[in-house]
């Protein structure tokens, strides 16, 4: 008896330190997530009397010792059988970021599918920084832009703003009283206003706007940005051709506007910067 009791002892004492060894990065944050269940506590759950039985066989202090050690053993595995199999936050965080760029192209599509917009197609910092070293540049050699930026009157607009990284870039830049961005996409425009909301310095210098692109008037508008497709290219260009006023600029990502002549002084790769009303001399 006495040697079944020191067994036990030991098996109990071998699962404490079995618990207390340190684990490998990678298994402590599967655990973290997915917390295993203890093979000691599966055994109880099937049969919690076999330890008890066992137990009473032993002499009296031997008993009071294996019971006490199996009680607080009982009482740490049931307080792991209360733990969730995953961690909620962690797994709903992880559904968010994977589902949200989703949900901003499928938002996106039945404007291109009308013939009245284009996708989400971010523009990335290379592109960014072209965009706005060609705009910089022409400021530059710009008496009319450079009056209007000392009057602290010069104004930016995106067309198809997205989740806002060009219109931001632009107040970053400190070239504007104001930089707006339009975009038609709700989850997008939701997007956008909350990345304003969370950085105080945007407040004053950023607006976004929910409203189609067709539907709005460009002439307070000094810089105009635009990434949009082909298809709608040459009927934006009239729009832009009836509305914005003399000395305004307008710079297109990737596509080209139909008919306009690119600004030869000002032409980055893949990055358009058009003159009005220059640009309306016909294509070179």
């Amino acid at each position: 008896t006495n040697k079944n009791s020191k067994a036990r002892d030991t098996t109990i004492t071998n699962n404490y330190s079995n618990w207390e060894q340190p684990l490998p990065a990678l298994t402590r944050i599967r655990h973290f997530i997915f917390p295993p269940k203890s093979s000691v506590s599966l055994q109880q759950k099937k049969n919690p009397m076999n330890l008890i039985g066992a137990a009473s066989e032993s002499d009296t202090a031997t008993d009071s010792l294996t019971l006490s050690s199996t009680t607080s053993t009982i009482t740490i595995n049931d307080d792991t059988e209360d733990q969730p199999k995953y961690n909620p936050i962690l797994l709903g965080l992880g559904g968010a970021a994977f589902l949200l760029p989703h949900l901003f192209v499928l938002l996106s599509l039945p404007p291109v599918l009308l013939r009245r917009g284009a996708p989400y197609l971010p523009t990335f910092g290379g592109k960014l920084n072209t965009t706005f070293d060609l705009i910089r540049g022409h400021i530059l050699h710009s008496r009319h832009m450079q009056q209007k930026q000392t009057q602290q009157k010069l104004t930016f607009v995106d067309l198809g703003s997205g989740d806002g990284r060009v219109v931001f870039r632009a107040a970053r830049e400190g070239l504007f009283a104001k930089s707006v961005g339009y975009e038609i996409n709700p989850a997008l425009h939701i997007f956008a206003n909350c990345r304003r909301l969370m950085t105080p310095r945007y407040w004053s210098s950023t607006q976004f706007y929910m409203r189609d692109l067709w539907k709005i008037q460009l002439h307070q508008y000094d810089v105009v940005a635009v990434y949009g497709l082909s298809p709608i290219m040459k009927r934006l260009g009239k729009k832009l051709e009836e509305e914005l006023k003399p000395g305004s600029i307008v710079v297109s990502n990737v596509f080209e506007i139909p008919g306009w002549r690119v600004n030869d002084m000002n032409r980055g790769k893949g990055v358009y910067l058009y003159s009005v009303p220059e640009c309306f001399g016909g294509k070179k």
